[in-house]
């Protein structure tokens, strides 16, 4: 980027000046104290204080910008109404789950009239900012650069959100823990075949997104 704040926009493509572009909305990195910091942790080195979530001042421009903002709008409204996120819930009842065994602290949500779409395209923009970001805290969150082209296109609206392309599991705490910052991160885990299946994880104010990275799946 230009000291000047103009540059290319890594989305649209267009020359114009940058605007201060957060990779994941405001409305989901509230802080329990605003006259005090959060955590940032990645689950590698310690953690750090931040008073404001991660942006960017050299990924998208104005125009860049409206299209994540008018996903953001969108995607929000949807977690809203189905209480996926802690900030629109009070008491856990109030999101029936149901409980895998007598006892057990992982159960199932049953969600009717779901606008997966909605929920999707969130989940692929933030991928591709993160992905994108030149970021030192992005540093360790790395998105073959073939899907990021696939998942820019999803945010361009010149495709759409595939399961096949981009295969994503919704997990929800339904306990609230202290309100942080958890940096996107590269994970995998062991598949019952055998195999490892390598996912990009997403954390939302107690609302997690693992994207496949179905590059790497054999």
């Amino acid at each position: 980027m230009a000291k000047s704040g103009v540059g290319i926009c890594k989305l649209t493509g267009n020359k114009g000046r940058f605007v201060r572009s957060h990779i994941i909305p405001r409305a989901l990195t509230p802080r329990d104290d605003p006259t005090k910091p959060m955590l940032q942790a990645d689950g590698q080195w310690p953690p750090k204080k931040r008073w404001d979530s991660w942006y960017d001042r050299g990924l998208v421009i104005a125009k860049g910008e409206k299209l994540l903002e008018e996903i953001d709008d969108k995607a929000i409204k949807e977690i809203r109404r189905q209480k996926l996120a802690w900030k629109y819930w009070d008491l856990q009842s109030e999101l029936n789950i149901e409980p895998f065994s007598a006892g057990a602290v992982i159960g199932l949500r049953s969600l009717t009239d779901v606008d997966h779409e909605k929920l999707a395209r969130f989940a692929i923009s933030i991928l591709w900012r993160a992905g994108a970001s030149d970021r030192d805290d992005m540093a360790g969150f790395t998105v073959p650069d073939e899907l990021l082209v696939q998942a820019k296109a999803v945010v361009l609206g010149e495709a759409v959100p595939r399961p096949e392309t981009f295969p994503i599991k919704v997990l929800q705490f339904g306990t609230k823990g202290f309100i942080h910052n958890l940096t996107p991160r590269n994970h995998a885990m062991n598949r019952p075949d055998g195999l490892v299946e390598p996912f990009f994880r997403i954390f939302l104010n107690g609302l997690i997104f693992q994207i496949v990275d179905t590059t790497a799946v054999e």
